[in-house]
């Protein structure tokens, strides 16, 4: 047996049952005041469709399809390229809704990147032709 090692049944002295419950408290009480000095993340709607932080991406998406606020669609285009697959679902399902007869154009949250790209591109000239006053006369896929 090697100098140093512990024999079975030894204890050192930090790990004594009877200082457990002192440490307990002392630990309880720097986790509780840890509590108190949360920090607040700053939200804005509609900025953070675009924000890097998924996190504020993720809120703000979910605002959107509350709210189903269709002067955000051209954002929520982009969010369909999203690199979250939730934040892309939810706001496809959104887009969905807002836009006649459910148009979806083929989408799938799931689909390969460049597929989703091309299905974009569509939904993007879909929008200006409907905001220029002119039909699309492009059917679903």
């Amino acid at each position: 047996m090697a100098r140093n090692a512990l024999k079975i049944g030894s204890t050192l002295a930090y790990h004594s049952c009877h200082s457990m419950p002192s440490r307990l408290a002392c630990l309880l009480v720097v986790l509780g005041a840890a509590g108190c000095f949360t920090v607040e993340t700053k939200y804005e709607y509609p900025d953070d469709l675009t924000h890097p932080d998924y996190v504020k991406r993720s809120k703000a998406v979910k605002q959107f399809a509350a709210e189903k606020d269709e002067r955000q669609l051209p954002r929520a285009f982009r969010l369909l390229m999203d690199s979250e697959a939730h934040i892309r679902a939810i706001a496809h399902e959104t887009i969905r809704s807002l836009t006649p007869e459910n148009r979806d154009f083929g989408y799938a949250a799931y689909l390969p990147m460049d597929v989703r790209a091309g299905i974009v591109a569509r939904w993007e000239a879909w929008w200006l032709a409907q905001k220029n006053g002119a039909e699309a006369g492009d059917s679903d896929a």
